[in-house]
């Protein structure tokens, strides 16, 4: 994550917002269909290059999905000029932020609040976001005691055609459930 925000100009701290849109489950998914660790809806996901299909769902590819949140939020930012105005928009559509700013003129997240032009979820993320990244680089001044998993160890292998995952499994003697849980963008095995 910290390579890839780095790489697209955003702020590290935004690292830790998966935690409040999925609590950083690759599986997640949404009443309103958004879906991984970064919850894109198929029409945003595609924007930014992430096949939504029958046989793949990218936005559960953390790699992928994470170039692709870096991006968004970046766009975001480079439109409203402002991370909050951005996250805001992340959370609730660009087309709110844009509707308010159109109205009322050239205000901040903060006065959009005061004045409930955001949808309440939209006007309690971002201070979710904001106690996120004090308990994440802070846990132990807020009672948490984290050891931080050990990073996946794996390789890419690219292949050229259509194969079923538990064939793959058999021939590398990996559990099907494991090779499974490390592709989570495949949707059919």
């Amino acid at each position: 994550f910290r390579e890839v925000f780095n790489q697209e100009g955003v702020p590290l701290d935004l690292i830790y917002l998966p935690h409040v849109e999925s609590l950083f489950k690759v599986t997640a998914y949404s009443r309103a269909h958004a879906a991984g660790i970064w919850q894109f809806i198929a029409g945003t996901a595609r924007t930014y290059d992430l096949e939504v299909g029958w046989w793949v769902d990218e936005r559960h590819n953390v790699e992928l999905s994470t170039v692709a949140a870096a991006r968004h939020l970046r766009d975001l930012y480079d439109e409203f000029g402002d991370w909050y105005l951005a996250l805001a928009a992340y959370n609730a559509g660009p087309g709110w932020v844009r509707r308010n700013l159109k109205r009322v003129g050239r205000i901040d997240y903060w006065t959009m609040v005061e004045r409930r032009l955001l949808p309440r979820d939209t006007r309690h993320y971002v201070p979710a976001i904001l106690a996120s990244i004090l308990i994440y680089k802070n846990p132990k001044t807020y009672g948490f005691s984290v050891q931080p998993d050990e990073p996946l160890q794996f390789e890419k292998v690219a292949v050229s055609h259509q194969l079923d995952l538990r064939v793959i499994a058999e021939m590398i003697e990996v559990k099907s459930a494991t090779l499974a849980e490390l592709n989570p963008e495949l949707r059919r095995g």
